[in-house]
């Protein structure tokens, strides 16, 4: 009887053996003939297989170009700062890439898409890199890899509604709309545009205006004490508890924490030469509040606006009012309450519309005028705002702020 028995081994652990027993070396010249393209398949795919990997990092790093530079790119101002800021990202991008990697060319474009009330700001960067290869030098040259990106800022309509609001205050107040500084500062003399005024006999309650929607949006008030036309509801009360005289100007920034914190500059650096020293450490001018919409109404409502004391970053040592017997404020004690933080009641106080998210906020001002601040937060001032419109892309409306497109 014949048994044929076969080898567990695998056949390329067989061919080995064979090779190592095969004297006059045919076969094993054989498979160093058969190996140089695996060993060059090989090569190739590592040497791709990284220039993948920088092509990855260099999208990533033209995209965070794209979108940062549109994001600075709020107005035609502020395309040459909104490219230069775009272009150093790039510049610091590139120049971590690995030992070797060089930099063919690199290109960042500002402009403009869209028309009428569909108008984006645009911001397109580009790149082109050399990969030197590491296994296939030899074979070929580098690997030339390249990114691209574009991203849009679109323009929205903001909108300022002081509603059915009536002023009683003895102070004038102005209430103006500026774009935040990059710094964070008070605002250019340049950058403010007048909203409303209780210092007339019929003032304008809408207002609307064009904006990017990455832009932050300040408001400030321009306070006046007991300079307001007597005709008009105004009174001269002598000085205020902070010590500012009847004619002095103080300025009021939301941008700011608290908005009273710079009130002796005026828009542009000057100073108003108040006699007044007003609240650096707590926010007694301003709540902002979020509304809510009513679909079957179509309209929005906002929460009573809180009354009696200022805001800490903390929470603690709040100045509140002092009431009489008879529930009557009738003055003010330091550092006496706690609540509510500064951070909480400021929330949004200076957005840019892509923060607002489709929500419409309400802004209750305190002058911190009179004898005693009666930190009465909606008495002096009171309105709404919210954005709304195009999406510079052509398909709808949106305001949503900076995206990539490519």
């Amino acid at each position: 009887m014949l048994f044929v028995v076969l080898s567990k081994q695998p056949m390329f652990v067989r061919w080995v053996q064979r090779l190592d027993r095969n004297a006059d070396g045919t076969v094993a010249v054989l498979f160093g003939v058969l190996m140089v393209p695996v060993i060059v398949a090989i090569g190739v795919g590592i040497d791709y297989g990284r220039a993948a990997e920088i092509r990855a990092t260099l999208q990533s790093a033209v995209d965070a170009a794209a979108l940062a530079g549109a994001s600075a790119y709020t107005s035609p101002s502020a395309a040459t700062a909104a490219t230069t800021l775009a272009q150093n990202y790039v510049t610091n991008s590139t120049s971590a890439m690995p030992s070797g990697v060089t930099v063919v060319s690199k290109s960042v474009t500002s402009g403009t898409t869209g028309s009428g009330s569909n108008v984006a700001y645009t911001m397109s960067v580009s790149a082109t890199l050399s990969v030197p290869s590491m296994f296939l030098a030899v074979v070929r040259g580098p690997i030339t890899v390249s990114a691209s990106a574009t991203a849009r800022n679109p323009v929205v309509t903001a909108s300022f509604n002081m509603g059915g609001f009536v002023s009683y205050a003895c102070d004038i107040n102005e209430i103006y709309w500026y774009v935040v500084p990059a710094n964070g500062g008070v605002p250019d003399a340049s950058a403010m545009n007048l909203l409303w005024s209780n210092n007339t006999q019929n003032p304008t309650t809408t207002a609307s205006f064009n904006v990017a929607a990455s832009a932050k949006i300040g408001f400030a008030i321009e306070n006046v004490t007991g300079a307001r036309d007597p005709s008009l509801g105004g009174c001269n009360y002598g000085n205020n508890m902070y010590g500012s005289q009847p004619g002095d100007t103080q300025w009021f920034y939301s941008s700011l924490s608290p908005p009273s914190l710079d009130w002796n500059i005026a828009p542009g650096g000057t100073t108003t030469d108040t006699h007044g020293t007003y609240e650096t450490t707590q926010d007694c001018a301003l709540v902002v509040e979020q509304g809510t919409y009513n679909s079957h109404s179509g309209s929005w409502s906002y929460p009573s606006a809180p009354q009696g004391q200022c805001y800490t970053t903390s929470g603690l040592s709040e100045n509140t009012n002092t009431y009489d017997r008879y529930g009557n404020m009738d003055g003010v004690c330091d550092n006496c309450g706690s609540g509510a933080t500064m951070t909480t009641e400021m929330t949004n106080a200076a957005p840019s519309c892509s923060d607002l998210g489709g929500n419409s906020y309400q802004y209750d001002w305190n002058d911190m005028g009179g004898t005693f601040d009666s930190y009465n937060y909606g008495n002096d001032m009171q309105y709404s705002f919210s954005c709304s419109g195009g999406s510079g892309s052509g398909n709808g409306t949106s305001t949503n702020s900076v995206t990539l497109t490519n």
